[in-house]
């Protein structure tokens, strides 16, 4: 009898689950939908690396001045294209909800905030070819009437926002992604990433995981995207909320992956958001209003650039030069392995690797 209530439990969780699958709106048949890219990645958004065709009525697609296109799930994830790359970009579509053809986005209408569901954001975003359509759209499910412009504006307003909210979700699947990696892939190449969608086709070209499924692949890019949301917070230097950066004055906790800390042996601690900034107090900290000499540190530790870990920065290998900044610029990035170091400057255009005593009160400024 216990079987028979756990099978059917089982499986109406999976009719439930199937019968949202088919009731999502934004979801359209693989004939029905146009995948504009041809190389590894023409299935996925090239920002947050979510199948396209799952989400295909809020589709978006840019071309860039150079000839390059990718493909978005939305207009949150067009939008942060839009932040960082909006110089580069040649003309944008977008799908009509009721074609399903891509369209001119910057002639499409747009109903924002209707009772559909949105993609990446609550808010949804429907694009039309015509404002009648648009129109009997808003009539049945409400929201506003918004063009192009506008309807990017208000994305582009809501990304902070949005993106806090959906790293908090991403937390499990990151913690499961850093394990899966650890276990089934080549940590070898462990690189950084400007989106999931950038770590997916990574790991894609150039094999470097096995027997992934499409979720845990998801997870693995999730977690090298951003290892932050994975991290062993006990591992990783501690910071109080109200720290300061005694050679900037900037608050420290917002830049976890760049902490670096100096004790002292009177239990007083210095963090900072870096670890240029940490070197110039190293080696004037009477310039900056202390009155500590070397031989009064206990500890000197800088966070592991790719693991996040607390480090021995005396141990450590920095990399000079490369084309990575830190929250103050230019930055001496650091690792508790000279390999990765020497991995990292080949990938990042660095000058050289440098151990803690090579480095020179000139190169810090």
């Amino acid at each position: 009898m216990r079987k028979f209530v756990s099978l059917l439990i089982f499986l109406s969780a999976l009719i439930f689950t199937n019968l949202n699958a088919d009731e999502m709106f934004q979801t359209v048949d693989p004939k029905d939908a146009t995948l504009l890219k041809t190389d590894s990645s023409k299935e996925f958004c090239n920002v947050c690396g979510m199948h396209l065709t799952k989400f295909y009525k809020t589709n978006h697609a840019t071309e860039f001045k150079n000839g390059h296109k990718e493909q978005y799930c939305s207009l949150h994830c067009q939008a942060q294209i839009e932040e960082d790359y909006a110089d580069k970009i040649k003309n944008i579509q977008v799908v009509d909800t009721n074609t399903l053809k891509f369209i001119d986005a910057k002639s499409a209408f747009y109903v924002v905030g209707s009772s559909k569901p949105g993609t990446m954001s609550l808010v949804s975003k429907y694009a039309f070819s015509t404002k009648d359509e648009a129109m009997k759209f808003q009539k049945e499910f409400g929201g506003e009437i918004h063009t192009f412009s506008e309807s990017l504006d208000i994305a582009k307003k809501a990304l902070d926002k949005e993106n806090s909210a959906i790293d908090e979700k991403r937390v499990p699947m990151a913690i499961k992604g850093k394990k899966a990696f650890e276990a089934m892939c080549d940590t070898k190449q462990i690189k950084d990433f400007n989106s999931i969608g950038e770590a997916k086709q990574y790991l894609i070209d150039n094999n470097v995981c096995q027997n992934l499924n499409p979720q845990m692949m998801q997870a693995v890019a999730i977690y090298l995207y951003n290892p932050v949301l994975a991290s062993d917070k006990s591992k990783m230097i501690e910071v109080p909320s109200e720290a300061k950066c005694p050679v900037c004055g900037m608050y420290v906790s917002k830049y976890p992956k760049w902490v670096a800390q100096i004790k002292i042996n009177d239990d007083h601690v210095h963090y900072f958001d870096g670890v240029k900034d940490m070197m110039k107090f190293y080696f004037e900290p009477t310039k900056y209003e202390h009155k500590h000499n070397n031989n009064q540190i206990t500890e000197l530790n800088v966070t592991d650039y790719y693991t996040l870990e607390s480090t021995d920065g005396k141990k450590a290998f920095y990399v000079l030069g490369s084309n990575v900044y830190g929250p103050m610029g230019e930055e001496l990035i650091p690792f508790k392995d000279e390999e990765q170091a020497k991995k990292f400057m080949a990938d990042h255009f660095g000058k050289t690797v440098l151990k803690f005593e090579d480095i020179k009160k000139e190169i810090l400024f």
